[in-house]
């Protein structure tokens, strides 16, 4: 016979202490409640963005409609000048 025990199986050290517990639920919580802040900040800035593109191409058009506008009224004006 050999003098081999078998080892001893590990056990989990109870803890009595719970407000470790807490404060990881805490820390959780708050990860939690910064990432979705992050998530809403993000959107936000992109919608912003489109916005912008948007105010940019219509005032574009805008600007365009004005220029032909503008051009038409000078031709008309040439063509009573003689």
């Amino acid at each position: 016979m050999n003098d081999l025990k078998p080892a001893r199986a590990a056990r989990p050290i109870p803890r009595t202490d719970r407000s470790s517990h807490l404060v990881n639920q805490e820390n959780v919580m708050t990860l939690i409640q910064e990432a979705l802040a992050r998530s809403h900040q993000q959107e936000a800035q992109r919608a912003a963005a489109e916005h912008r593109l948007a105010r940019r191409l219509t005032a574009g058009r805008g600007w365009s409609r004005i220029a032909a506008w503008a051009a038409s009224r000078a031709e008309r004006a040439r063509l009573r000048a003689g």
